[in-house]
């Protein structure tokens, strides 16, 4: 799997070895190395209208439903139910289940300096695999509910959706790293969005145990800045 030039911050502390000791300059780093994305992607939520605001938030939330129902679709399939709800369900399941694709495959594509994405990846493999599932299912069994075309079809397309954003996500990635950012040049409101994805961060390191409680709030009110690189 391909490493990213700089690496998302929520995806390093997901990724974060446990018995590692944590250094809080070394997720500075990981912040400032990733902040041209993260302060260009800001400032496209702060260019929207409130009706594309609304517009995104929905978008995120049938992303979700697409996740659960794709993964109906892959129940109903392996478990060969029959009846009128099956072509239904295969339609809805399959269209949601792009949907869900595209719900992260086109916010990375309008990414400066898209790197390698894990989750985009993660849910196209998961997609692939349920529509494959599913079309296997429809060619080798027998469904009185509809033409075996009219139940393959929503499978293939959602196949194709899904292999094609895991081929974006290899060849359309960036290999150079993002411009670097000078915090002292950095508004107050650029630094308190970088903060908000450094906390995000701390809150999965202290989710799985690699900051404790304790040490979470003096991590936290910490400066935005890390050492050179071979420095003290």
């Amino acid at each position: 799997m391909p490493e990213a030039a700089a690496i998302q911050p929520n995806e390093w502390a997901t990724i974060h070895d446990n018995f590692e000791p944590f250094d809080i300059a070394e997720l500075n780093r990981v912040v400032l190395d990733y902040a041209h994305i993260e302060l260009a992607m800001a400032n496209r939520w702060h260019r929207r209208s409130p009706l594309g605001r609304a517009c995104a938030m929905t978008g995120r939330c049938l992303t979700i439903l697409g996740l659960m129902a794709a993964v109906a679709l892959g129940l109903f399939m392996i478990a060969g139910v029959d009846g009128e709800a099956l072509l239904p369900v295969v339609c809805a399941g399959a269209g949601l289940g792009g949907v869900a694709v595209l719900g992260w495959l086109v916010p990375w594509a309008l990414t400066p300096y898209r790197q390698w994405d894990r989750t985009l990846c993660g849910v196209s493999v998961m997609m692939t695999v349920i529509a494959a599932v599913s079309l296997g299912a429809v060619l080798l069994r027998d469904f009185a509910a509809a033409p075996r075309w009219m139940l393959a079809a929503p499978c293939l397309a959602l196949l194709l959706v899904a292999v094609g954003a895991l081929v974006a996500d290899y060849r359309f990635r960036s290999t150079a790293k993002p411009p670097a950012v000078d915090v002292g040049s950095l508004s107050p409101g650029e630094i308190e969005v970088l903060l908000a994805v450094r906390r995000r961060a701390l809150t999965i390191l202290r989710s799985r145990n690699v900051v404790s409680y304790a040490d979470f709030p003096r991590f936290d009110d910490a400066p935005l800045d890390a050492p050179p690189v071979g420095g003290v």
